[in-house]
């Protein structure tokens, strides 16, 4: 069977979605040895390395696709010719909106709803394009990925559709993110002193966005500073999205601002040093389809404080303090209790390397290649 997925995600910033995408597709080639995988990009004067090594087919359009507008012609007219040309058997599109005219059975995934339960955190463009093309690509979608049950209770709250209609495929953790005892050391000083990290941080990992809710956690995190109750720099690792000034100004405006250390993107064994080096991680969204960062976390031996609404408690279980998001007082405090607190640190730390083992990219891979099969005709 020819499988055509959308890896245009892939050729920009390697957040969110992308995430998803790119373990999908490592996965995908792991365990499947039967089907043929047809990845479309857009026109680049380059291929990400990573990419070319999935050893799939790679269509690489001639097509522009610098601008929205240029990205939505190729998504909903180039698509469905160039899968008829090929002959796709099953396309997916991992990013909630399918090809206009598409040309064989698709398979969406629906990551969340937040365009539509949180609409001030888009900008009006973005949301408007979501909510008109999600829910036709729900509607003419032959299935929907939903990554977490409260994802799904969402959809189906939102839309007219049939509940057997959406599959349920969590997300995973890779063996990348691991704990690094023999080397954490060094390699915790070298990579902290790359990002001008001078002594014990919490950390939160997060496009820099208004649902990310990330005022609230420099608020938290001046609290914890003025009690006196953690000697503590405050690391924020990710890329600028939309509407982030507010996030910035809340910082600038702290008496703490020079403990509170923006390091943009960095690189997956920074990050994976990051966790480790970390006495907290933190994750104080206002709602997640699924919380892929808390995951890491665990699987790196740091404890998390996290917020207590949408999938988060789903996916951390009894694995994480989960407070009041809107609470910046309750978020200081849980922070505290983890740094402060030996029993308490270690106790989470046990249960979330427990709770990592539920989460498999392997099994998502699985799972996702049985949908793919089940709409062969």
């Amino acid at each position: 069977m020819r499988i055509g997925i959308n890896a245009r995600s892939l050729q920009g910033s390697r957040s969110g979605i992308a995430q998803y995408v790119y373990y999908l597709l490592l996965y995908l080639r792991k365990v499947d040895k039967k089907n043929e995988y047809t990845l479309f990009l857009g026109s680049s004067n380059y291929v990400f390395e990573d990419i070319a090594n999935f050893e799939f087919l790679l269509d690489i359009s001639d097509f522009p696709t610098k601008n929205q507008f240029s990205k939505i012609v190729w998504q909903h007219l180039y698509l469905p010719l160039r899968m008829k040309e090929l002959r796709i058997d099953v396309f997916h599109e991992p990013a909630f909106v399918a090809p206009y005219f598409k040309k064989c059975p698709a398979v969406i995934t629906i990551h969340d709803l937040s365009y539509k339960l949180l609409p001030n955190c888009y900008t009006l463009r973005n949301r408007l394009y979501l909510e008109r093309l999600t829910e036709r690509s729900i509607s003419l979608s032959d299935k929907i990925i939903a990554i977490s049950e409260n994802t799904k209770k969402d959809i189906l709250q939102n839309y007219k559709i049939k509940e057997e209609k959406i599959k349920v495929i969590y997300e995973g953790v890779d063996e990348v993110f691991h704990p690094m005892a023999d080397l954490k050391e060094e390699a915790s000083a070298m990579v902290k002193a790359k990002y001008g990290i001078s002594g014990n941080f919490i950390l939160m990992v997060s496009l820099i966005s208004p649902r990310k809710n990330m005022v609230n956690l420099i608020k938290a995190f001046s609290l914890l500073k003025k009690k006196g109750t953690a000697d503590h720099q405050l690391v924020i690792v990710g890329k600028k999205g939309w509407f982030f000034e507010e996030v910035f100004r809340e910082a600038e405006n702290s008496n703490y601002s020079k403990d509170i250390i923006f390091c943009d993107f960095v690189s997956r064994y920074d990050l994976v040093t990051l966790y480790n080096a970390a006495d907290v991680f933190v994750y104080p969204s206002l709602y997640e389809g699924f919380g892929l960062p808390l995951l890491e976390a665990m699987a790196c031996n740091c404890p998390v404080v996290a917020s207590d609404c949408s999938s988060i408690p789903e996916v951390c279980s009894d694995a994480a303090i989960l407070v009041d998001p809107l609470d910046p007082g309750a978020f200081a405090e849980a922070i505290s209790q983890v740094i402060n607190n030996r029993t308490l640190r270690e106790s989470l730390i046990e249960k979330g390397r427990l709770r990592i083992n539920n989460f498999s990219w392997e099994k998502t891979a699985r799972e996702t290649i049985d949908l793919y099969n089940s709409l062969r005709r």
